[in-house]
C-alpha cells in the first residue's frame, strides 16, 4: 500500500474534512536561537590560556546547533511532508494498516460497506497481506476513514474509494 497515494486521497475528500498540517517551526527556531546564544557566550569569554579550549568548544557547539536548527527549519518550511489532521479542529490522525487473508475479503468489504469499524477491527488479522485496509482515525476513534487494497501482481490496488466510517 502506498501511504502517499492514500494521504492524497484523504486530502481530496470534500469539505476539507482532512487537511495536511506541517510540523511546528518552534523547535527549529529555538535551536537556532540557542546556537546563537552559545556562540555569543563563546565570544564573550575572556581570552586566556585556560579559557581557549572552552572558547573553541562553545563556538563549535553553537555553530552545530544553529546549523541543525536551520536545516530543520528549511525542512519544515519547504519540505513536502505533512501529516493528516481533522479539518478545522487540527486533531492529528493516526494511519495504520490492517492485513487480512484473501478468504476474508467478503467480511472485510461487508464491514466497510456497512460503515462498521468495530466489526472491521474485530476481524482476525493475517500475516499474509492479500487484503490490506488503510485506516486513518483519531486517537479516541470518533472519526475514521478507510480504503481497502488488494495485493495483485506485486502491487496493491484499491478495491474501493476512500470511505468515511465515523463522523
Amino acid at each position: 500500500m502506498d501511504k502517499t497515494l492514500f494521504c492524497e486521497a484523504l486530502y481530496a475528500l470534500p469539505d476539507n474534512i482532512i487537511v495536511k498540517r506541517r510540523k511546528s517551526v518552534v523547535m527549529p527556531v529555538v535551536a537556532i536561537a540557542l546556537g546563537a546564544l552559545i556562540v555569543v557566550t563563546g565570544y564573550s569569554l575572556p581570552e586566556s590560556r585556560s579559557a581557549a579550549d572552552w572558547h573553541s568548544s562553545l563556538l563549535l557547539t553553537g555553530a552545530v546547533v544553529a546549523i541543525v536548527g536551520f536545516v530543520m527549519l528549511l525542512g519544515r518550511l519547504f519540505g513536502g511532508e505533512g501529516h493528516p489532521c481533522l479539518g478545522e479542529v487540527g486533531e492529528p490522525l493516526k494511519i495504520s494498516e490492517l492485513s487480512f487473508a484473501r478468504m476474508q475479503m467478503r467480511e472485510v468489504m461487508a464491514a466497510i460497506d456497512n460503515g462498521d469499524m468495530e466489526a472491521l477491527l474485530a476481524l482476525p488479522e493475517s500475516s499474509v497481506a492479500a487484503v490490506t485496509v488503510a485506516l486513518c482515525r483519531t486517537s479516541d476513534g470518533r472519526f475514521a476513514v478507510c480504503q481497502p487494497f488488494e495485493y495483485v501482481e506485486l502491487e496493491y490496488r484499491p478495491l474501493r474509494e476512500v470511505k468515511i466510517l465515523k463522523k
